[in-house]
């Protein structure tokens, strides 16, 4: 049993597919594949079941995975600690970022001056499967027992209207009160379309979509432009809305933040360093 048969045996079991296991190491699907039968060979167990697009672990499986992940995770933390000196950190930092990109490019920006020989990878795709990345900046969706997660930030939603909307005029508005008016939201997959759509379907309605974007800056073009009106986070896009738009309460609609990263995976030197700069950052919000 070698050590990079347990990377692999790991990495499958998390991904739950060989296909995404090979890809996230660079090897073919049939690597992966012998990797395992092999180890339950050895074993004399079988550690997953199979079906047309997907592996599950079974009971021997998961006891498996358990003591394996878990030596993995000493081994990558003992040889972090003895990597780490008062040199210069290096490697690489993978950022899935989902939500609040503008707090979350302040810490990068803030990482990037302490640590300039880092190497930084970041991605805004909602859909993109996140289990190669560092840290995922997202709402409760990514919530799945392969991650832990730490809050960040609870965030208010405003209505946002053009002036010429009657309803700019007024001090507060119900999410119900929305049915008849025409949205402006960005495309479907990303998190402020989910939580608007949830909002809308909470008050017995399906949101008018108008207008449909994957760019947040048209969405704050088409409200200015009345268009249509839009539920935006009231933190996270602060400052960026243009003259003509108002923001109205819309009472307690909320949404949490949070920084996702794998259980079983070695937090880095340079991975630490970020963790703390994101900290302060949503802090300071």
């Amino acid at each position: 049993m070698e050590l990079l048969q347990l990377r692999y045996f790991c990495d499958a079991a998390r991904l739950e597919n060989f296909s995404h296991a090979a890809k996230k190491n660079g090897v073919p699907t049939s690597n992966i594949s012998q990797t395992v039968r092999r180890l339950e060979e050895e074993l004399g167990v079988k550690l997953f079941g199979r079906t047309a697009n997907k592996i599950t672990l079974t009971d021997e499986g998961r006891r498996f995975y358990d003591g394996a992940s878990s030596a993995l995770m000493t081994l990558d933390n003992t040889r972090a600690s003895l990597c780490e000196t008062d040199t210069e950190p290096t490697g690489e930092l993978k950022l899935l970022i989902r939500v609040h990109r503008r707090t979350s490019t302040v810490a990068i920006e803030r990482f990037k001056s302490l640590c300039p020989k880092v190497r930084i990878l970041i991605s805004h795709d909602a859909e993109i499967d996140s289990s190669a990345y560092s840290f995922i900046i997202s709402d409760g969706r990514d919530n799945n027992d392969k991650c832990a997660r730490e809050h960040l930030m609870t965030e208010r939603f405003m209505l946002a209207v053009s002036r010429d909307n009657p309803l700019a005029n007024r001090q507060t508005v119900s999410v119900s009160e929305l049915a008849t008016e025409s949205f402006v939201l960005m495309k479907s997959t990303s998190p402020l379309s989910a939580f608007t759509t949830a909002l809308c379907r909470a008050s017995g309605f399906e949101p008018r979509i108008a207008i449909s974007t994957d760019d947040p800056f048209y969405v704050r073009k088409y409200v200015d432009m009345g268009l249509g009106v839009a539920l935006v986070p009231e933190i996270s896009w602060q400052g960026q809305l243009h003259q003509n738009t108002a923001l109205v309460d819309i009472g307690d609609c909320f949404r949490d933040i949070y920084v996702y990263f794998h259980k079983d995976r070695a937090i880095l030197r340079h991975e630490r360093i970020f963790l703390e700069i994101l900290r302060e950052a949503f802090i300071k919000e």
